[in-house]
């Protein structure tokens, strides 16, 4: 089976600038991220003290908070015809 590609579709301005906000966001994270490798936390607790805690708990949180939303997703939806009229 020949796959086609269309090298036109990825030089289309909307990805292009999907490409260029996500390049943007990789230098903010990696920029938030380096200084906390060089800069000594005082922190309240001894794990808070480690290089890019606080960057990983972010992730991690954010990984959690998506989970729990399918989840929740598939507890509360409806079926399709919920709201029709039964008889």
């Amino acid at each position: 089976m020949l796959i086609e590609r269309n090298p036109q579709k990825y030089r289309r301005p909307s990805t292009l600038a999907r490409l260029r906000s996500a390049r943007l966001l990789y230098v903010l994270c990696a920029l938030t991220l380096v200084p906390s490798l060089f800069i000594h936390p005082h922190g309240e607790f001894g794990f808070t003290e480690i290089p890019g805690f606080h960057a990983l708990l972010a992730f991690v949180t954010g990984c959690v908070l998506v989970l729990v939303a399918i989840v929740v997703r598939r507890v509360i939806i409806r079926s399709e015809d919920y709201y029709e009229h039964r008889t």
